[in-house]
């Protein structure tokens, strides 16, 4: 199953610090923005209770000479309250004066005269001994109301009550929510170079050598960190070109001790084989001792030395073949495919066992047919063949048929070696094709025949495997896709 493609480490680390960065900026400039307006709303406040405190006495004054009939009633306060109002110190928004019940009694508005509030900011400053501040909405602008009371010891005279507007707060709120974005898109741009200075400084080589370490698969090692600095990072560079180093060096070690398996293996076939190598040559060269003996007796006819001559050198070439056979079997292959003839393939391999079989009691038949091809190197074919034919005839001491059929099925070249000899175990059907895995007695098996058959059938994309029930012989079954390259 693929991995879905995702972010990189580099654009999550770039995207993580940046969303870091704005929602710092938004706590901080949140923060800002409350602790400003906070500030603000404090000093409107004082100055409403300075403004509130301030008027309080003269106000109670005029209250009492027109109850005392010195002044006319409402003129010097109303005059008072518009010079106030018309003030630019403080935003007002109205300011009046309560009797004790509510009615206004003098306004910057003529036409609030008389009139009795009983709203709850009214009521509340009415009740209260102090000053009273409140906030409230006007015409959709937030604003601050103050109620004072004018009282002299417990006789109160009556109520100061003023709203001052809280648009310029909110205003200057605002001002500095803007200058808080602007200084917040200042400081992302900013951070966003340092960010991607960072994430190419620390994260590029973790991302370098994640790429390299995803180059180095199966047998390419050729791939190497480019180490910068001395910090940790360039440790770790450091650390994975030295477990590079080391891995090459495990697989040129694996690679030799693999081949020098191999070769064991060979040795061992070709030790099998020499009984019946021996066969081969004693043969032909008793003929050849022979022929030299009788042509020392009779050299002088030519005829009979032409016939004799030719004995011999049927006897040498007899020979040859046999030793070429042999040496074809030793020698260390390179793994250069070829369009085999199975059926010449497999015959050829029975002419180096033959004589082992044929003194064990053991029939070979070979039913694949003409023309059936396989792109396989020969030495490794040869092999293959060469182990299951042996194993077979140590499966057969007391006799028995060996049989190899080919043919293709779906798309696949199958090979079966069947033989009917004492067959596998279930205990051990499931180890043979591992290294160094015998039942054979010790000094008459390597263990590796079969394993080396199933890593030769394994590098040519096929597969090998075995069907046995013991007393009735086993099958081995050999597939190659039909179109190797």
């Amino acid at each position: 199953m693929k991995n879905r493609p995702g972010l990189s480490l580099q654009s999550k680390f770039v995207l993580i610090t940046t969303v870091a960065i704005i929602v710092l900026m938004g706590i901080i400039g949140y923060m800002a923005v409350k602790r400003e307006k906070n500030i603000q709303y404090a000093d409107v406040e004082n100055q409403g209770r300075l403004l509130g405190d301030t008027l309080a006495i003269p106000i109670i004054n005029d209250l009492i000479y027109e109850r005392l009939g010195l002044v006319e009633e409402g003129g010097l306060l109303d005059n008072y309250i518009m010079e106030i109002f018309n003030k630019k110190d403080v935003d007002l928004l109205y300011l009046t004066i309560l009797d004790e019940d509510g009615k206004v009694i003098s306004h910057n508005n003529i036409t609030e005269y008389g009139k009795v509030y009983s709203d709850p900011l009214t009521v509340k400053a009415l009740k209260a001994n102090n000053t009273v501040v409140q906030q409230f909405s006007h015409s959709g602008d937030s604003s601050m109301d103050f109620g004072v009371p004018l009282s002299i010891g417990k006789k109160r005279w009556g109520t100061l009550k003023f709203g001052i507007s809280l648009k310029k707060v909110e205003q200057e709120s605002l001002a500095t929510i803007s200058k808080i974005i602007i200084s917040t898109l200042f400081f992302l741009a900013g951070g966003f170079v340092i960010i991607l200075f960072l994430s190419r400084r620390f994260i590029g080589p973790i991302t370098q050598l994640a790429n390299t370490m995803e180059k180095a698969r199966g047998d390419y090692l050729d791939v190497k960190v480019d180490v910068k600095g001395s910090d940790e990072l360039a440790a770790l560079g450091e650390r994975f070109n030295s477990m590079i180093e080391r891995i090459k060096q495990a697989n040129e070690e694996i690679q030799r001790t693999h081949e020098n398996l191999v070769k064991s293996e060979k040795l061992a076939s070709i030790g099998i084989l020499a009984a019946g190598v021996a066969h081969e040559i004693n043969n032909p060269l008793g003929g050849l001792f022979n022929c030299v003996q009788i042509m020392r007796q009779n050299g002088n006819n030519p005829e009979f030395r032409e016939k004799y001559l030719s004995l011999v050198h049927e006897g040498l070439e007899r020979i040859e073949g046999t030793v070429s056979k042999l040496l074809w079997m030793a020698r260390k292959g390179e793994h250069r495919p070829v369009d085999i003839d199975l059926r010449h393939a497999v015959n050829e391999v029975y002419s180096l066992v033959e004589y082992k079989l044929r003194k064990s009691g053991v029939s070979f038949t070979n039913e694949i047919s003409d023309g059936l091809r396989l792109a396989v190197d020969p030495h490794d074919f040869q092999q293959v063949i060469l182990n299951l034919f042996i194993n077979a005839a140590h499966a057969m001491n007391n006799g028995g048929s060996l049989n190899v059929r080919g043919y293709n099925e779906d798309s696949m070249l199958k090979i079966e070696v069947t033989d009917t000899g004492e067959g596998i175990s279930r205990e051990n059907i499931r180890k043979i094709f591992d290294p160094f895995f015998t039942t054979k007695p010790p000094g008459e098996g390597t263990g590796l025949g079969l394993w080396l058959s199933y890593e030769i059938i394994r590098n040519y994309n096929g597969e090998i495997l075995v069907e046995s029930e013991p007393g009735k012989g086993s099958t081995f079954m050999l597939s190659f896709p039909v179109n190797l390259n």
